[in-house]
């Protein structure tokens, strides 16, 4: 089941978060899409609870230079 989540950042628009797969996917304002593989249900409820949920996927994703180029 995928879950949206509101992320409140200049780049990032929100994330879906598929439970069955364990994946994050990360929608950018620029169209872009990155998949982030691995991500167990107890990370998904940290980024619920965190106050700064942009922080939290940069933890998540671990090594910036995976991500799409921000504008």
């Amino acid at each position: 089941m995928l879950k949206l989540i509101p992320i409140g950042s200049k780049q990032i628009a929100f994330v879906r978060y598929d439970d069955e797969s364990s994946q994050m996917l990360i929608q950018y304002h620029t169209g872009q899409t990155f998949t982030c593989s691995g991500v167990n249900p107890d990370q998904y409820q940290l980024l619920l609870q965190s106050p700064n949920r942009y922080d939290l996927i940069m933890k998540l994703t671990g090594d910036k230079s995976d991500l799409p180029p921000q504008p």
